[in-house]
């Protein structure tokens, strides 16, 4: 018979909604802390590409600065050797012809570049072998190293340096 009920399924029916109520109970901490868990996942993700994306911006930037001041050294530099281009300026000449190459060659607008870091570290280093070279030809001749005269020349940037 369909409509009937036995005396213990009214029991059974109050038993199976206290556990339900007392499930409710006990899961609700463990359904806070998965919905807690994802917001606090899902937020932290979003300040995490706003704070990745302002660090890329400066440590770009600062890349470069140093690149545009590497850049702007070997052309002039360049153009002052060929203006007295000796034989003793010809090995100075091709430091500054490297340094150019591997300036045109820097992947500017590719910052996923797997060897930026190795290219600005060779850059770093013919400049410093620029730097050097350039360094002892004016301590063994003073006189015949080319004075250049700029206005503001003591105001230059000293990173570049």
């Amino acid at each position: 018979m369909k409509g009937m009920r036995g005396p213990g399924e009214s029991r059974d029916t109050a038993m199976a909604v206290e556990q339900d109520i007392f499930d409710a109970v006990v899961m609700a901490d463990e359904r806070f802390h998965g919905e807690g868990y994802q917001e606090g996942y899902e937020e932290g993700s979003s300040l995490g590409i706003v704070e990745g994306k302002r660090y890329g911006m400066v440590h770009g930037a600062k890349i470069g600065s140093e690149i545009g001041c590497y850049r702007g050294f070997a052309l002039a530099w360049k153009c002052l050797l060929h203006s007295g281009a000796g034989e003793k300026d010809s090995r100075k000449m091709k430091v500054v012809e490297a340094l150019i190459a591997l300036l045109q060659d820097f992947p500017y607008d590719d910052p996923t570049y797997e060897k930026l870091h190795e290219d600005l570290d060779r850059i770093r280093g013919k400049f410093r072998q620029y730097h050097s070279a350039a360094l002892a030809a004016w301590l063994l001749h003073p006189s015949g190293f080319p004075h250049v005269s700029l206005p503001g020349h003591d105001k230059l940037a000293p990173q570049c340096f």
